[in-house]
Protein backbone atom coordinates (compact mmCIF):
# COMPACT_ATOMS: atom_id res chain seq x y z
CA UNK A 1 0.00 0.00 0.00
CA UNK A 2 2.79 2.61 0.85
CA UNK A 3 4.26 1.31 -2.27
CA UNK A 4 1.24 2.56 -4.49
CA UNK A 5 0.90 5.86 -2.47
CA UNK A 6 4.42 6.85 -3.37
CA UNK A 7 3.74 5.94 -7.20
CA UNK A 8 0.84 8.02 -7.28
CA UNK A 9 2.54 10.79 -5.51
CA UNK A 10 5.43 10.76 -8.08
CA UNK A 11 3.36 10.22 -11.06
CA UNK A 12 1.40 13.57 -9.61
CA UNK A 13 4.75 15.09 -9.54
CA UNK A 14 5.63 13.95 -13.11
CA UNK A 15 2.73 15.36 -14.15
CA UNK A 16 2.71 18.64 -12.44
CA UNK A 17 5.89 19.43 -14.59
CA UNK A 18 4.57 17.98 -17.38
CA UNK A 19 1.56 20.78 -17.25
CA UNK A 20 3.99 23.54 -16.13
CA UNK A 21 6.73 22.54 -19.25
CA UNK A 22 3.34 22.63 -21.72
CA UNK A 23 2.28 26.40 -20.05
CA UNK A 24 5.74 27.73 -20.89
CA UNK A 25 5.57 26.46 -24.12
CA UNK A 26 2.54 28.30 -24.89
CA UNK A 27 3.37 31.56 -23.11
CA UNK A 28 6.76 31.94 -24.97
CA UNK A 29 4.48 31.04 -28.07
CA UNK A 30 2.61 33.60 -27.59
CA UNK A 31 4.58 36.74 -26.65
CA UNK A 32 6.95 35.40 -29.91
CA UNK A 33 4.01 35.76 -31.80
CA UNK A 34 2.76 38.50 -30.27
CA UNK A 35 6.02 40.45 -31.23
CA UNK A 36 5.78 39.41 -35.05
CA UNK A 37 2.30 40.54 -34.89
CA UNK A 38 3.01 43.90 -33.38
CA UNK A 39 5.97 43.84 -36.29
CA UNK A 40 3.75 43.33 -38.90
CA UNK A 41 1.47 46.32 -37.95
CA UNK A 42 3.87 48.74 -37.85
CA UNK A 43 3.79 51.51 -40.41
CA UNK A 44 6.25 50.73 -43.56
CA UNK A 45 8.98 53.17 -44.07
CA UNK A 46 8.04 55.48 -47.24
CA UNK A 47 10.09 56.06 -49.90
CA UNK A 48 11.82 59.08 -50.64
CA UNK A 49 10.29 60.05 -53.70
CA UNK A 50 12.07 63.79 -54.76
CA UNK A 51 11.02 64.75 -58.16
CA UNK A 52 13.30 66.85 -60.36
CA UNK A 53 11.29 69.23 -61.93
Amino acid sequence: MRWLLIVLLVSLGALLVAAAGAARHIWLQRTRLGSERSAALEPAEEPDLKVKP
